[in-house]
């Protein structure tokens, strides 16, 4: 009897074990299903993640050739390897007039995920100082322009040329030459000692120029729209129109023979139909000046509203010359001119740089030229200007965001548009 009580436990301990050992097994099969479930999951979850970016990658890259990027809606397959691939499908909307919003949903075996993606499409404007090349010809001789002591500069600065350095010129904002060195005219520090407050990178890439032709055709084409406004100088006799902004949201167009008085346009275009034209005045609104020759600015060019005193001011000009932007040797010693100043083909410069010696040269907004201009001379020896002009060119912040009525994208030197990321987030 003992014999068969101790044979009993023997065989319900063993049917306890293998209970056990099943319950284990089942245990250790549902643990490592679900591990791998889930990490099929997640790495279905990851691919879709991929494929999303792929699809932003995609359109961003189609946006950055495009002139007038296109809205809707584009759809795609992405390949891993062999045949193993997703979808993606991405939207892109206009947020406001140069920043857009691409969101992408890539979808891998059932699973999704989205991701969008905001950039701003960066303006000429974007840049307080811009130009192709530091040096001006004469006869067919390349001059150097130079920043010099007492030149004082704020906001991104970029020239396709070499920096010419001569004393002590500050610069508050980014500075970027694509030359890989600096021109000093001393040889450099002590006697050549630029303060860079901010970043300077040398070797950048370079650039374009925004196409003449294309600006002053986009502006001629605004300006002939009912909302826009064109005005054509008299044929004879000869003289150069001259246009007051006046403080009132109008302008007085003298042609040479009448004086009219005009109501700013309300898309902001304004077109000379031939020739150069004087400008001065105080600008109430938003607009852009674009003239077929040359601009001369003979005195003050203010804002209504001096947006560096009240942040809501919406007044903003553009001036765009296919030639020239010339300071008019008839301007004060003292001048300010609050715009964003374009020469096109050549430069912005004082008419007589060599002549009488003048006082500051204040600019509130950017410019961006081909050559660059010169504002007045110095003697080499002491440093101290003898003509023209010393320069104060602040930036106008709101440019960072906004742009003056028709000007171009910034393009890099492969003519693709460059926008500058403004978020990235999964929805």
């Amino acid at each position: 009897m003992y014999m068969r009580k101790k044979d009993g436990f023997i065989l319900v301990f063993v049917l306890v074990i293998i209970v056990l050992i099943i319950l284990s097994l089942t245990a250790l099969f549902y643990i490592s299903y679900n591990d791998l479930a889930i990490a099929t999951r997640a790495s279905r979850d990851m691919r879709a993640y991929y494929i999303a970016e792929a699809g932003i990658a995609k359109r961003f890259m189609d946006l950055r050739s495009e002139s007038s990027p296109t809205i809707g809606t584009i759809n795609g397959t992405f390949t891993f390897s062999g045949t193993d691939s997703g979808t993606f499908s991405v939207t892109t909307t206009l947020v406001s007039s140069v920043t857009y919003r691409l969101t992408s949903a890539g979808t891998y075996k059932g699973v999704s995920r989205t991701v969008t993606f905001t950039i701003r499409q960066v303006s000429f404007s974007r840049y307080a100082y811009f130009s192709n090349s530091e040096n001006q010809l004469f006869w067919h001789s390349k001059n150097p322009i130079w920043f010099t002591s007492g030149d004082r500069l704020t906001g991104p600065l970029f020239t396709n040329d070499q920096l010419n350095i001569h004393g002590d010129p500050v610069f508050e904002g980014p500075v970027s030459s694509v030359n890989s060195s600096i021109n000093y005219y001393s040889g450099g520090p002590p006697d050549d000692n630029p303060e860079f407050k901010d970043s300077l990178t040398l070797g950048a890439t370079a650039m374009q120029m925004p196409s003449s032709l294309g600006v002053l055709t986009s502006i001629r084409s605004a300006a002939a729209l009912s909302t826009g406004l064109t005005l054509t100088p008299a044929s004879s006799p000869s003289h150069t129109p001259i246009i007051t902004f006046l403080s009132n949201g109008t302008l007085n167009f003298d042609n040479g023979k009448t004086v009219t008085n005009y109501t700013l346009p309300t898309n902001g275009a304004i077109y000379l139909s031939s020739g150069s034209v004087e400008v001065s005045g105080i600008v109430n609104g938003n607009v852009t000046l674009g003239a077929p020759s040359n601009i001369y600015v003979t005195d003050h060019i203010l804002y209504n509203v001096d947006p560096r005193v009240d942040s809501t001011s919406t007044d903003l000009l553009g001036l765009v010359a296919q030639n020239n932007v010339y300071v008019d040797p008839s301007a004060p010693a003292d001048l300010e001119i609050d715009a964003y100043v374009v020469a096109l083909t050549d430069s912005f410069e004082v008419y007589d740089y060599a002549g009488a010696l003048k006082g500051t040269l204040s600019l509130y907004g950017g410019v961006t030229q081909v050559t660059r201009g010169a504002v007045g001379t110095f003697n080499a020896s002491t440093g101290d200007r003898v003509s023209g002009y010393s320069k104060n060119y602040v930036y106008d912040p709101r440019l960072e965001l906004i742009a003056p009525v028709c000007f171009p994208p910034a393009k890099d030197a492969n003519n693709r548009i460059i926008y500058l990321k403004v978020s990235w987030a999964e929805q």
